[in-house]
C-alpha cells in the first residue's frame, strides 16, 4: 500500500514539471505593422505564459544585416523611428523565466515616402501640409516657383521648425501658376524625395474682383468701392470715370497697410453713368486692371405726395429720397407749374425734406427740387402737384342716423396744423341763421359736444377748416333724428308668475334729462294709474305688495330741461298667486264703504278670531301706505294724508294673503 501512494506521489511531482517545461507558443504576427515612419507599431496577440518578447527589425529578409533587436513586456510593441522609403522586416518570439519560443512568422512593410506631404492653399497666404507624417519632423523644407521644375530664378525656399505650414510673405507675379512643394527632417533621416505629386499650385488671379456696386446698379447714393482682397497685403489703385475709355478718371487707393476692401470716393455727378475698375501692385509685379463695373446715378428721386395726390394736409411734408454727401436741396413750390405766381416760395434745406404749413384749401400746388454738392448740381426733378383737402370728411353720428342722445359728439375728420373746426347745427337743411347754432372748437380737436337736443326731432350739420391763412368750404350736410321714447327691458312684455314683492322695472337709461314719469296700472287704458317720479339717472325702480294672479301695465316717459318725450310702449306682467288655497277660498265677508270715499274708509269683517288677522294698504306702485291691525268687527282705514287715486286693500290671516279689494279715494 505505502509502495503504490509514493508512486502515485512520483506521478505527480512530474507531471508538474513537465508543465513547468512545456514549450511557449511562438507569436502568431499579423500583417499590421503601421508604415508611417511617425509613429509606427506592431501588434500581434499575447502567448501563454510568456513575461516578455524579443523583436527583431532589420533591412535584410535573412535578418543577417542591419538588425535591430529589442525586448518589450507590454504589446502593441512601438517601433522606433523608423527611415522613409525603406522595406523593413520583422519577427518576434516569447521569452519566460524557464524558455524561449521559436520565432514567430516574418512580416514586412514598405514605410510612406517622406514626400508624401498633401498642401492645401489659403489661396495666397498659409500653405498647411495635413499629412501626419510632417509632425515627427525637426524641418520642414519648402519651395515655391512659378514653373513645376522648380528652377526657375523666382524660386523662393524657405524652412520651418515647429509649424506645419508656411506663411508665404514674399511678392508673387500675379496671373501665374506658383507651385509648392515640401519634404521633411526627422532625427534618423531625410526624406529623399520631395511632397507627393512633386507639386501643388497656387493660381494667382490677374486682377482683383470687383464686389460693390454691383454691375448696372442703378442708384441714388454710393459712398463706397468695394473689392475682394488678396489674403497678402497689396496696394490697391482705383479709377472712376463717367467715360468708358477712363479718358479723365479720378484715382483712389487702398494702402499696402490698409486691409480694408473698401475705398471711399466722395461725390459723384448727377443723372450720368459711371465707370470703375481696379487693380493690384507689389514690389515686384502690377496687376490686370479688372474687369469694368459701371452703375448709374439717377438724381433727385421725388418720394411724397404722390403726384396728383389729392386730400392733402394744408400743413404737408414734401420730400425726396436722401442722397449721400449732400450739401443741400433746393424746393420750389407754386399754384401754377411754371413757378411765376406771387404765391412762388424756395426753400433751402440739408434735409430731404420740407414741412408746409398753412397751405390754402382745395388748392394744387406744383413743385420740383434739386439738389447739389461739391462735385455738382442736379437738375430739377419732373414737376409734381398735389391738392389740399377741399372741406372736412364727417364720421359721427353717421348720417341718417336715429335714436341719438339729447346731447351729442359731432366728429369730423382730423386735419394737422388746424386752428379751428367750427361746426353748424340746425333743424333747418339750408342752415337759416335764425334756426342754426354755430359750435367751435379752438384747440385742434376735431370734435365738438352740442348743447341740450330736443326729442323726437331732427338735425343738420356740417363743419369746415379754418388755419392761420385760408378757411375751407362747408362739408357735406350730414343728418340725425333723436331719441323718440325710451325702451322698456324688464320684466319682459306679457311676463307671468312674476314675484308680488321686489319686482324690478328696468328701462333704458338716457343720458342729460332731469326725471322719468313712470305709470303702473291693472288696467291697459290706465284709467287708474300709480304716478311714479324717478329722478335724472333712476331707470330703475321696484315694486312690493302686488296684487296676487293680477295683471299690471306700465310705461315711461322722459322729462329734460328743454323737452319731453313721448311715451315708451306699454308693456304688461302678470304676477303670482301667492294665496293659501284653503284660506283664500273661505267668505270672509270683507265689506268696504263707502268705496268710493273722499275721508276715511270702514272695514267690516267677521271672523272667529281677530289676533292673526291685518289689513295692508298700499298702491298701484307697490309702496305700502299703511299697515292697519283688525281687532273688531268693525275698522277704520283713516285717509289722512292720502292723494286722490287707486289703493290696494289686503288682508293677511295668519301671515298669509287671503283677500285683495281695490279702495278708490276721490
Amino acid at each position: 500500500m505505502m509502495l503504490k501512494k509514493n508512486l502515485y506521489i512520483l506521478f505527480i511531482i512530474i507531471l508538474f514539471n513537465n508543465i513547468a517545461n512545456a514549450q511557449l507558443d511562438a507569436p502568431n504576427l499579423i500583417n499590421t505593422f503601421s508604415s508611417n515612419p511617425c509613429n509606427p507599431s506592431l501588434s500581434f496577440g499575447a502567448v501563454n505564459g510568456a513575461n516578455k518578447y524579443e523583436i527583431q527589425i532589420s533591412t535584410d529578409a535573412s535578418f543577417l544585416v542591419d538588425v535591430y533587436v529589442d525586448y518589450s513586456e507590454t504589446l502593441p510593441y512601438i517601433l522606433p523611428l523608423l527611415k522613409f522609403e525603406t522595406e523593413y522586416f520583422l519577427k518576434a518570439r516569447a521569452i519566460n523565466n524557464t524558455d524561449t519560443s521559436d520565432w514567430s512568422n516574418t512580416i514586412s512593410r514598405i514605410t510612406v515616402p517622406r514626400g508624401y506631404v498633401v498642401v492645401t492653399i489659403n489661396p495666397i497666404g498659409n500653405l498647411i501640409a495635413t499629412e501626419n507624417t510632417i509632425m515627427c519632423s525637426i524641418e520642414r523644407w519648402w519651395e515655391i516657383d512659378t514653373i513645376a521644375t522648380f528652377d526657375s530664378p523666382l524660386l523662393l525656399r524657405d524652412t520651418t521648425y515647429e509649424e506645419n505650414y508656411i506663411v508665404i510673405n514674399a511678392p508673387f507675379y500675379f496671373c501665374s501658376n506658383n507651385y509648392v512643394r515640401a519634404k521633411c527632417i526627422t532625427e534618423l533621416d531625410t526624406a529623399p524625395s520631395w511632397s507627393y505629386h512633386q507639386w501643388n499650385y497656387i493660381n494667382i488671379p490677374c486682377s482683383p474682383t470687383l464686389v460693390s456696386p454691383n454691375n448696372f446698379n442703378f442708384t441714388n447714393s454710393i459712398s463706397n468701392l468695394k473689392i475682394e482682397r488678396y489674403d497678402q497685403p497689396l496696394r490697391y489703385v482705383f479709377e472712376l470715370d463717367t467715360t468708358l475709355a477712363f479718358t479723365n478718371p479720378r484715382e483712389f487707393e487702398i494702402a499696402e497697410t490698409d486691409n480694408s476692401d473698401i475705398v471711399s470716393v466722395g461725390d459723384f455727378y448727377f443723372e450720368k453713368q459711371h465707370y470703375w475698375r481696379a487693380r493690384a501692385i507689389n514690389s515686384i509685379d502690377t496687376s490686370d486692371w479688372s474687369s469694368v463695373f459701371t452703375f448709374s446715378m439717377c438724381g433727385v428721386h421725388q418720394i411724397l405726395p404722390l403726384n396728383q395726390a389729392t386730400n392733402i394736409s394744408t400743413n404737408a411734408s414734401i420730400s425726396v429720397l436722401s442722397i449721400g454727401n449732400i450739401i443741400g436741396y433746393i424746393f420750389e413750390l407754386d399754384t401754377v407749374p411754371d413757378f411765376s405766381s406771387n404765391l412762388y416760395m424756395q426753400y433751402e434745406t440739408p434735409n430731404s425734406a420740407v414741412n408746409l404749413q398753412n397751405l390754402l384749401f382745395g388748392t394744387t400746388y406744383y413743385w420740383r427740387v434739386r439738389a447739389y454738392h461739391s462735385l455738382d448740381t442736379s437738375n430739377y426733378t419732373p414737376v409734381r402737384s398735389f391738392t389740399t383737402v377741399t372741406a372736412p370728411a364727417l364720421i359721427s353720428p353717421e348720417d341718417l342716423s336715429a335714436n341719438q342722445n339729447l346731447k351729442i359728439n359731432l366728429k369730423a375728420e382730423f386735419l394737422s396744423g388746424i386752428t379751428k373746426y367750427q361746426y353748424q347745427l340746425s333743424q333747418n337743411p339750408e342752415f337759416l341763421p335764425e334756426q342754426t347754432e354755430t359750435l367751435e372748437h379752438s384747440n385742434y380737436a376735431n370734435m365738438v359736444q352740442t348743447d341740450l337736443l330736443k326729442f323726437n326731432t331732427k338735425y343738420y350739420w356740417r363743419t369746415r377748416y379754418i388755419n392761420e391763412n385760408d378757411t375751407s368750404i362747408w362739408s357735406s350736410v350730414f343728418s340725425f333724428e333723436t331719441l323718440v321714447k325710451p325702451q322698456l327691458i324688464e320684466p319682459s312684455n306679457q311676463a307671468t308668475q312674476v314675484a308680488i314683492n321686489n319686482t324690478k322695472l328696468y328701462w333704458q337709461n338716457i343720458q342729460h334729462i332731469n326725471s322719468y314719469t313712470i305709470w303702473i296700472s291693472t288696467t291697459p287704458d290706465f284709467n287708474e294709474y300709480e304716478e311714479y317720479l324717478q329722478i335724472f339717472y333712476g331707470n330703475i325702480m321696484y315694486l312690493n305688495n302686488l296684487l296676487p294672479n293680477t295683471t299690471y301695465y306700465w310705461k315711461v316717459k322722459v322729462t329734460s330741461a328743454i323737452d319731453e318725450s313721448e311715451w315708451s310702449d306699454t308693456w304688461s306682467f302678470t304676477t303670482e298667486n301667492t294665496t293659501k288655497a284653503d284660506l283664500f277660498n273661505i267668505d270672509y265677508k270683507l265689506q268696504i264703504f263707502p268705496n268710493p270715499s273722499n275721508n276715511d274708509f270702514y272695514v267690516k269683517l267677521t271672523l272667529p278670531n281677530y289676533q292673526n288677522a291685518e289689513i295692508k294698504i298700499a298702491g298701484l306702485n307697490g309702496h305700502l301706505q299703511s299697515i292697519i291691525p283688525i281687532t273688531n268687527e268693525t275698522t277704520t282705514i283713516p285717509t289722512k294724508g292720502w292723494k286722490p287715486g287707486v289703493y290696494i286693500c289686503n288682508l293677511f290671516v295668519d301671515g298669509e294673503l287671503v283677500k285683495v279689494e281695490k279702495l278708490v279715494y276721490e
